[in-house]
């Protein structure tokens, strides 16, 4: 008989959330992460982790339902959060107005340190045995290398990658085992969304934000 094959989940949290948000899917913002991982799982695999990437936004009220909805995911022992940050940037940009050049800067948020940070446990995890398959939300082509290393270290290992809706990547798509595209499964986002009052382990209750 064939042992358990252990498999660990990584998401891209902006990635991912940008293709949601891209598909106008606000309806599916309350998800379950431990839940949807789950139903992408063979009946001999067994999900060990799912580890979550992402930054603080920097707009109060979009940080707040952001914080709701880490909170109800880290009720499960399987979920954990690791936080960049946003830092400010800025660009020069040129106009033309009534034949006259002008230039004005704009500023913007760009957020900084999650994507190395999802390399990095995703080659630990590999590297010290502690999976069979990974999941990865995400379609960054930025991850290429860290596969490039999997393969070298550890060419045994399954590597299914998960591309948010609407989002892809052809470098990523050649160097998985399997791929699939989310806006094909909406049946599972439906599914995997949080009742609308959850009570955490210390008693408080949140509801799920407008």
């Amino acid at each position: 008989m064939s042992r358990v094959k252990t498999v660990i989940a990584y998401f891209d949290g902006f990635n991912y959330y940008e293709g949601i948000r891209a598909k106008k899917w606000r309806k599916y913002y309350w998800q379950d992460l431990v839940k949807f991982a789950e139903f992408f799982l063979k009946p001999y695999q067994q999900l060990d982790a799912v580890r979550y990437f992402s930054a603080i936004q920097k707009n109060e009220q979009k940080a707040s339902r952001q914080d709701d909805w880490f909170q109800v995911n880290r009720e499960s022992n399987k979920f954990t959060l690791t936080l960049g940050e946003f830092k400010k940037r800025h660009k020069w940009r040129k106009i033309d107005y009534r034949g006259k050049k002008f230039g004005y800067k704009l500023e913007y948020w760009e957020e900084k340190k999650s994507d190395v940070a999802l390399a990095s446990y995703l080659i630990r995890d590999v590297a010290l045995d502690r999976c069979d398959v990974v999941l990865v939300f995400c379609a960054d082509s930025d991850l290429t290398p860290a596969y490039d290393v999997i393969r070298e270290i550890r060419p045994q290992i399954k590597i299914i990658t998960l591309f948010p809706p609407g989002l892809n990547s052809f470098d990523l798509m050649n160097k998985s085992n399997k791929v699939f595209r989310l806006e094909n499964h909406e049946d599972k986002f439906r599914l995997s969304q949080f009742p609308e009052k959850i009570t955490l382990k210390n008693g408080h209750t949140i509801t799920r934000p407008d």
